[in-house]
C-alpha cells in the first residue's frame, strides 16, 4: 500500500481506503498563510499605511572602515562620518533592485548634501564590476568596498538591497529591506531623521 493511502473501518464493519495527501496539503496551505501573515506582522512591513523602516533598535551602528570603490588608496570609517544623520545603502553589481533604486538614493544625496551622509556599501562584489556598475547608474556619493560581506554580516542583513539609517550620533534608527521607491524612500527619511 502507498503511504498516501490509509485505511479506515466504514460504518458497516468494512474496509474502505481514502487519501490523505490532500489533508495534508490544506494543512500546509493554512500554515504557510499564518506563517507570512505572523512575519508580516512581527517585522513591521506592511504594504499600506505603516512606515517604511524596521529594526529600529537604537544601538550603535556596527563600526567599519572600508577602501573606497572609486579612489583607491581612500577608506572611509563609520566614525569620521559621526555628527550628520546617515543613509548606508548596502548594494551590489549583481543586484537588479540595487540598479533600479540608486537613481533615487543619488537624487536624495543631491537634495540633502550637507544635512545627510549617503554612502554606499558594496558587499559580496568585486571592485571592478562596482566600478564598472557605479559608472552606469551615476552614482557620485561614497562607495565602499566589503569584498567578502563581513559589514553586511555585522549588520545583520538578509538581502540586498538594505538600506540603514543611522542618527548623527551614531545609533541605528531603522533599516528598509528590499527595494526603496518614490514614494518610500521620502517616509523612510522622514521617519528617520524628521526631514
Amino acid at each position: 500500500m502507498s503511504d498516501d493511502l490509509v485505511n479506515t473501518v466504514g460504518p458497516m464493519g468494512s474496509a474502505t481506503r481514502r487519501r490523505r495527501w490532500p489533508m495534508f496539503a490544506v494543512v500546509a496551505a493554512v500554515v504557510a498563510l499564518l506563517a507570512g501573515a505572523a512575519f508580516e506582522a512581527t517585522s513591521g512591513r506592511s504594504t499600506v499605511g505603516q512606515t517604511p523602516l524596521v529594526g529600529r533598535t537604537g544601538k550603535p551602528a556596527p563600526s567599519f572602515k572600508l577602501p573606497s570603490v572609486t579612489s583607491p588608496g581612500t577608506a572611509v570609517s563609520l566614525a569620521s562620518l559621526r555628527g550628520t544623520p546617515l543613509v548606508i545603502n548596502f548594494w551590489a553589481s549583481w543586484c537588479t533592485p540595487c540598479r533600479a533604486e540608486m537613481p533615487l538614493l543619488e537624487a536624495a544625496f543631491r537634495s540633502y548634501h550637507g544635512r545627510v551622509h549617503f554612502i554606499g556599501i558594496d558587499s559580496n562584489d568585486s571592485p571592478g564590476a562596482a566600478r564598472a556598475f557605479l559608472g552606469q547608474v551615476g552614482v557620485t556619493y561614497p562607495a565602499l568596498s566589503d569584498t567578502d560581506g563581513a559589514i553586511a554580516i555585522r549588520y545583520g542583513l538578509f538581502g540586498l538591497p538594505t538600506t540603514v539609517f543611522v542618527s548623527a550620533s551614531g545609533a541605528v534608527l531603522g533599516r528598509s529591506i528590499g527595494e526603496l521607491h518614490a514614494g518610500s524612500l521620502p517616509l523612510a527619511l522622514h521617519e528617520a531623521f524628521r526631514l
